[in-house]
């Protein structure tokens, strides 16, 4: 992640679409069958308990067959794909800047590791801003893969949601979205590049030698899991009110009216899905993206020492 020079913001763009399309078309199952377990008390408690994951997919290949578990792939493709991207976009120049900032602090121009505070910071601000920009096909992506709304196309939910409450439906929910993002992508960032270095680390200790597509897939996952649990409250306050603006109208509200109702636990439907499939999504995109870096940087290497070749021939 620290050696991206001479890497343009093109190739940061492309690696990022790539990897968020590969992650979303995989893990779409996932987001769908997680909505439906939040979608509202009644539901998500008649899915809830043993089995409950089992449940949900029968109910859901019942009513849409298989391809059922890939509704809501449209829409989430439009905003993976684009917020991805923008977010790898983002998180290498706050990287970068951050970096010399911390350069002139130490006045030291060959410092290279961004210090764990920078990393919440860059992660989280990252997420934020790539999340605010895409929340409009955040909200339809949700109302895609819910139960509740039965659209006929995109057109058809974007004219609903507009119906709804104009521009400002298409940010419900925005707050807690950010509350979630926001902290898991900088806890993530900063579980990251710890584990990173910790097995580095290890591997050196012991003399072993450890492919760097393991180091990022073991680091992904591990840093996914830990941060999606520390943020479900948020997400889940986040599906009620996209889906039931009526019944939860602002954060504190839809904390309180939550607790109230399901207690604690309510909290936590579909966190085994949300998690699974947040451990997957970002060791697969994170190492897809770093992949793709990596390829870039030996291809623009062999082209400048095939130039300085050339020119020392000449």
């Amino acid at each position: 992640m620290n050696k991206d020079t001479g890497i343009g913001s093109i190739v940061h763009l492309g690696a990022g679409a790539l990897s968020g399309v590969t992650s979303c078309v995989l893990l779409q199952p996932f987001d769908l069958l997680k909505t439906r377990m939040q979608q509202s008390q009644t539901q998500a408690t008649s899915v809830s308990g043993k089995g409950s994951v089992i449940r949900a997919v029968r109910t859901v290949v019942a009513a849409d067959g298989v391809l059922g578990l890939w509704r809501g792939t449209v829409p989430s493709l439009i905003r993976n794909a684009p917020g991805t991207s923008l977010y790898f976009y983002f998180l290498s120049h706050t990287r970068r800047l951050c970096l010399l900032a911390e350069q002139r602090m130490l006045n030291d121009p060959s410092h290279s590791k961004l210090s764990a505070t920078s990393n919440m910071l860059v992660g989280a601000s990252s997420r934020a801003f790539a999340g605010f920009l895409l929340m409009p096909m955040t909200v339809l992506k949700v109302h895609y893969e819910s139960s509740l709304y039965r659209y006929a196309g995109i057109t058809e939910a974007l004219r609903e949601i507009w119906r709804m409450g104009g521009v400002r439906a298409f940010f419900i929910g925005a707050v807690p979205t950010a509350i979630r993002d926001a902290p898991y992508a900088g806890l993530y960032m900063l579980l990251y590049e710890a584990i990173k270095h910790h097995e580095r680390a290890f591997a050196e200790a012991r003399e072993v030698a450890l492919p760097e597509a393991t180091v990022t897939m073991v680091a992904g996952v591990m840093a996914g899991l830990t941060a999606s649990y520390m943020t479900q409250p948020f997400d889940m306050v986040k599906t009620r009110m996209q889906l039931r603006p009526a019944e939860y109208t602002s954060v504190m509200q839809a904390f309180t009216k939550i607790f109230r109702e399901e207690s604690i636990v309510g909290f936590f439907r579909g966190i085994s899905l949300r998690v699974l499939r947040k451990g997957i999504q970002a060791s697969l995109v994170f190492t897809l993206y770093e992949w793709v870096l990596r390829k870039k940087s030996q291809t623009t290497g062999k082209k400048a020492e095939a130039s300085s070749a050339s020119t020392i021939k000449a």
